[in-house]
């Protein structure tokens, strides 16, 4: 995984954890079965990692490429700049859709899309080699598959990462039931995550938790991608 990481174009936080659960979900022979379980659970990604999410139609579900993540270029602007529009149309119809889902502009929403899809991008033909045996898709080469897989793992990072302080410095990780919690309400979240003195990393109740409460964490506190400014 760190050989592999090492041939991005980009490092980051985001490049460390795909590449970590890629090489989780294809170990070596023999190693690592109860991480492959755990990974292999994630049935949920962001939204839109699912294609159901964009609905059936032209440039719904069926217009991505492998999942709305992995849809498009970097050059998409000036390729559909003559039809007046500024980038694939897939990416565009889900950004309108995620801007009445999340009631930000069209424009933030759109700029949010084209920007993990850039990310991802970046990382995309390191990763590939990662994945030994791609889901079983109706379409697509098997180079296609790996990359497809490699935007599911991203996405799937994206939407359960935290930020934890090792050695002094935030880490982007995955932790084991914190990934699982539910969303807070306006109380905020009930539990954090800490590194103890011996590397261990516990989950720490930050008020008192009523019986039959859920535990929560505040996704909106999710660490960014790097160089993304957009709302979201």
């Amino acid at each position: 995984a760190i050989k592999a990481a090492s041939e991005a174009k980009n490092f980051s936080w985001a490049l460390d954890l795909t590449a970590a659960t890629l090489a989780a979900l294809h170990p070596i022979e023999g190693e690592g079965v109860e991480k492959q379980s755990w990974v292999s659970s994630w049935a949920d990604g962001g939204w839109a990692t699912n294609g159901e999410d964009l609905g059936d139609s032209k440039w719904g579900a069926d217009g991505v490429t492998g999942c709305l993540m992995s849809t498009g270029s970097d050059n998409d602007h000036n390729i559909y700049a003559k039809f007046r529009m500024p980038c694939h149309p897939a990416v565009f119809r889900s950004s309108v859709g995620l801007a009445l889902l999340t009631k930000s502009t069209d424009q933030e929403a759109l700029d949010a899309l084209t920007f993990r899809g850039k990310v991802y991008r970046s990382m995309r033909d390191a990763l590939a080699p990662l994945v030994t045996e791609p889901m079983e898709r109706k379409k697509g080469s098997i180079n296609e598959k790996r990359r497809w897989d490699v935007a599911d793992a991203l996405s799937k990072v994206l939407s359960r990462a935290t930020m934890v302080q090792l050695e002094g410095k935030a880490t982007g990780a995955i932790i084991p039931l914190h990934e699982r919690l539910a969303q807070c309400d306006e109380r905020g979240e009930n539990v954090k995550v800490i590194a103890g003195d011996d590397d261990t990393i516990k989950i720490l109740a930050l008020r008192d938790i009523e019986a039959g409460e859920a535990i929560t964490r505040d996704y909106n506190t999710a660490p960014r991608l790097d160089g993304d400014d957009t709302e979201g």
